[in-house]
């Protein structure tokens, strides 16, 4: 159970998503301890503010810890509730990390994208409850000290087993215009709904352009529906039912991709509701010479796909372009553009 007055809660992995969050909680008056690389400790430390893209703001008051993984003897006490938002590429790297930030009665929640990644948690600390958080939007640094939020979305909770009370109660608790927060008794299917929005952000990072421009060109709209289209046709396989995300259902949204732009910049507003320089993180991670998450991504959906008999091969190629991007041989812009508009020529 997580106590219901002054619970401590541990930010592990504090980046931009994990200062995002830790802000927002503190915004609704919870206790917080950021774990974080120096680059971000400088930067909490010094004081910082969150914002979003509809001109929500908090200037985050300096009423908490901030440290390194090299410091956890200064770790006042053990978190009630570890809030795990490293990248799924660290997840292994950051366990010994784990078990000096927690008790047996620590509820573990992970942030990661992709599907069940949590398992490598739930795996190591078979004692503690493990639970998964969904992270619909990105954010970035504004200003230097400024964690925006550029997208909309609710923050989703996953509620199971004798954990779902205490859930219901924290995601009320911390939910806020800054973080809109929900909880979910389904989220494999919730995950493999995120999966679907997230495929396109390889394509973000291929083609080298803000998340609102790519949207805007209708070569790149109708290349993420044909990927969209492939993870649906595993899901329908799997027998999935997607839950609504975003504000279509989930089988809709290839189909208003397809749109020709004078219609999609119409009946599409909301999507495109998003800051203009925006860029996904995976066009950070190829930009900062950083492994991707396109192994817990796209070729997850391949995989699947494989393993049941369904074809994914414009995700295959697209994974394919990300491995050989971070080898150093990063095909151009130009190129994949004009690779793009012979995949989709048929369309």
């Amino acid at each position: 159970m997580i106590p219901q007055h002054q619970a401590h809660h541990v930010i592990l992995g504090a980046g931009l998503i994990g200062c995002y969050l830790g802000g927002a909680l503190i915004h609704s008056q919870q206790k917080v301890t950021f774990i974080a690389r120096n680059s971000f400790k400088r930067i909490i430390e010094n004081g910082f503010t969150i914002s979003d893209y509809k001109n929500n703001a908090f200037d985050v008051p300096l009423t908490f810890s901030a440290i390194n993984d090299h410091e956890l003897n200064n770790l006042e006490a053990r978190a009630d509730v570890l809030w795990l938002s490293v990248k799924c590429t660290a997840l292994e790297s950051v366990i010994p990390t784990i078990v000096d930030c927690i008790s047996d009665k620590t509820i573990i929640i992970c942030c990661q994208n992709g599907v069940a990644n949590h398992k490598i948690i739930q795996q190591a600390f078979p004692a503690n409850i493990v639970l998964r958080a969904m992270v619909p939007f990105n954010v970035v640094i504004k200003s230097g000290n400024n964690f925006y939020r550029g997208s909309e979305g609710h923050f989703v909770l996953e509620c199971e087993g004798s954990a779902s009370d205490s859930i219901k109660w924290l995601a009320r608790q911390i939910s806020s215009s800054l973080l809109p927060t929900d909880t979910s008794y389904h989220m494999t299917a919730l995950q493999w709904a995120k999966l679907q929005l997230n495929l396109g952000n390889a394509v973000n990072a291929l083609a080298d352009i803000p998340v609102k421009e790519m949207l805007s060109t209708r070569v790149y709209r109708v290349l993420i529906a044909k990927m969209m289209e492939e993870l649906l046709q595993v899901t329908e396989k799997k027998q999935i039912k997607l839950p609504k995300i975003a504000n279509l259902p989930n089988k809709w949204i290839p189909k208003i991709l397809f749109l020709p732009n004078f219609i999609f910049n119409r009946v599409a507003q909301s999507m495109l509701a998003i800051d203009p320089k925006v860029r996904t993180s995976m066009w950070w991670d190829l930009h900062g010479g950083k492994t991707s998450e396109i192994m817990y991504l796209n070729q997850k959906l391949v995989k699947t796909a494989l393993q049941i008999g369904v074809d994914a091969p414009i995700n295959a190629k697209i994974v394919d372009f990300i491995l050989k991007a971070e080898e150093g041989d990063r095909v151009s812009p130009t190129a994949f553009f004009e690779w793009a508009e012979n995949a989709i020529k048929n369309y």
